[in-house]
């Protein structure tokens, strides 16, 4: 899903460094987390952990949202297994659903999730219509001039997806001449138009362009690895065609300039890695495997 042209043959890990200050009762964040036992638990307020973790008050954005005790989140709620709605109850389930619940705990905050299509994502961070983006946004370049990333939180593949029984390619020259189907507005449109001479036909997002495949109105269609794998799951009758194209670093986005609020979601994202959340979830939703690691 993207603005911008970044695909890697290789996924680099993003470093950061968070500064955190020991809180004035003497409470300590360090590899600690609200859901693991330790004797020294996290201070119990929002606006507490914010200052134990910047080490002072948090200002801009992230003083608005600690004071409000809640996070506005926002995610596509038609890209599933990261974001649906389950059939049965109504509720919003999924890898990053989730992984937001998860940020929550950490700062101490309440989730508050606003479903929206993918193309208004960063609108509504640069108008303030949410606090930030938890919905498996890659790192480009181009989007980094309109928002700020934190460190990644997981990492897939750009992956071609045949109707059963069709064609495998051996590489994106197998695409010249060929109807594929992708999301507008993402890596897998912008890899294909630079990289190949397909026909590339656009949908508000890949999983949008599965039916078309299914009907044969596609040679193929091009997304990330975890959604086509999905379908193939839930036994539609698709497979993988050829390896994935490009592998890319996805991770939380939000409104530039917003330093104080970025080093709280970096935090929170370090330490999903560090206790093992993000490895859990990930196993959960990806039927065992941990796209939380580079290989």
């Amino acid at each position: 899903m993207s603005v911008g042209k970044t695909y890697f043959p290789a996924v680099l890990l993003l470093g950061v460094v968070i500064a955190v200050t020991a809180f004035a009762a003497g409470c300590s964040l360090s590899g600690s987390s609200p859901n693991a036992s330790s004797s020294s638990p996290l201070p119990a307020s929002a606006a507490e952990r914010a200052l134990a973790i910047l080490g002072h008050a948090p200002t801009g954005l992230a003083k608005t949202v600690v004071d409000r005790g809640s996070v506005i989140v926002a995610t596509d709620a038609d890209y599933a297994p990261q974001s649906s709605v389950d059939k049965d109850t109504g509720e919003l389930v999924g890898f990053d659903i989730d992984v937001a619940k998860r940020m929550g705990e950490i700062l101490g905050l309440t989730v508050e999730f606003k479903t929206v299509r993918w193309e208004t994502v960063i609108p509504g961070l640069q108008a303030g219509k949410s606090d930030v983006s938890i919905g498996s946004m890659p790192i480009t370049e181009q989007r980094r001039k309109t928002v700020d990333f934190t460190i990644p939180y997981y990492y897939t593949s750009g992956q071609v997806f045949v109707k059963l029984g069709g064609l495998q390619i051996a590489g994106v020259e197998d695409l010249a001449g060929k109807t594929v189907g992708v999301g507008a507005t993402t890596t897998s449109y912008d890899f294909l138009k630079a990289e190949s001479q397909a026909d590339v036909r656009t949908y508000p997002n890949g999983a949008d362009a599965l039916p078309d495949l299914r009907n044969g109105n596609l040679d193929f269609v091009m997304t990330a690895g975890p959604v086509g794998q999905q379908a193939i799951r839930e036994g539609q009758p698709f497979d993988f065609s050829g390896a994935p194209l490009y592998y890319e670093d996805l991770a939380f986005a939000t409104k530039q300039g917003e330093g104080d609020w970025l080093a709280l979601l970096d935090y929170s994202v370090q330490q999903m890695h560090k206790d093992g959340a993000l490895s859990t979830i990930s196993k959960k939703w990806f039927d065992g495997t941990d796209l939380t690691v580079q290989e």
